[in-house]
């Protein structure tokens, strides 16, 4: 199934990227030529989700006005990737939102429940960056489909590569087939480093497709008397009470919201 709409959360300040995010969005910061926001946008269009939902926060007016270009840019039918993407864009309905206080991710999508409401809907973090076909989000939604659970992205990490991740959480798994799994154990974030294995390590990742049941997972762990919301403890909520699917994403990922993956994902797209 096709989820009926993607939640981009970018109100983030992005402080493992200072100096750089003290005058550009995250978002906005180029992976290659295009912005990592760009890159998630086209992944939702290529992925033929029909909205978007935007949470920004109150000092990204050039979030804005980077989405406004490239809607002009495709109602003026312009060559080029943003021509392209405004084209994409101007498909699909875009509602933005306006995180003033970033409290976490968990935060941000509460604001977007009134748009979703009990629709089946994807979360993509802009900072998670996919060469992916189908589309990474694609990817994920097939669990959803075949299990009928709120479905998580899974990454394979090898054991050089895991100083390009930041913080992500360990996952147990039951194998279902075809590159799904059920979750039955989803640790804390925890550094990219892990103790040598035999292999690549599944490392779940910032693609997820979930429905009313992730709200309600998230209103039983949240929010903290301190601290940001996380999301974490609503997928463990899930597993505990629900259940909760997994899916390996093919495809090339890079953490670009930590420094060592940014630069790494552009020597890849260097080498390509």
């Amino acid at each position: 199934m096709i989820p009926s709409w993607a939640v981009i959360p970018v109100a983030g300040h992005g402080t493992r990227m200072l100096p750089a995010t003290s005058v550009i969005p995250k978002a906005l910061l180029p992976v290659g030529t295009w912005p990592m926001l760009h890159a998630s946008l086209d992944e939702c269009v290529r992925a033929g989700i029909p909205g978007v939902v935007l949470i920004t926060g109150d000092d990204q007016h050039l979030v804005h006005e980077y989405v406004d270009a490239a809607l002009a840019a495709g109602r003026n039918d312009e060559a080029g990737d943003l021509g392209r993407l405004g084209r994409g864009l101007l498909t699909m309905e875009i509602v933005r939102i306006e995180q003033r206080t970033p409290g976490g991710v968990g935060d941000a999508f509460m604001h977007a429940q009134p748009v979703t409401g009990a629709d089946v809907f994807a979360v993509l973090l802009p900072d998670n960056w996919f060469d992916a076909d189908p589309p990474a989000i694609a990817q994920v939604a097939a669990a959803y489909t075949a299990t009928g659970w709120c479905a998580l992205g899974l990454t394979a990490v090898e054991l050089d590569e895991a100083h390009l991740f930041g913080n992500v959480g360990g996952v147990d798994l039951e194998t279902l087939g075809d590159r799904t799994h059920r979750i039955t154990d989803l640790q804390d974030k925890l550094p990219g480093e892990f103790p040598a294995a035999a292999g690549a390590v599944l490392r779940g990742c910032a693609r997820y497709v979930v429905d009313r049941r992730f709200y309600d997972a998230l209103k039983a762990t949240g929010p903290p008397s301190t601290g940001e919301w996380d999301d974490v403890p609503a997928f463990q909520h899930l597993i505990a009470t629900d259940g909760l699917a997994a899916r390996e994403i093919l495809g090339r990922h890079y953490d670009v919201g930590h420094p060592a993956g940014y630069l790494a994902a552009a020597a890849y797209l260097s080498d390509r």
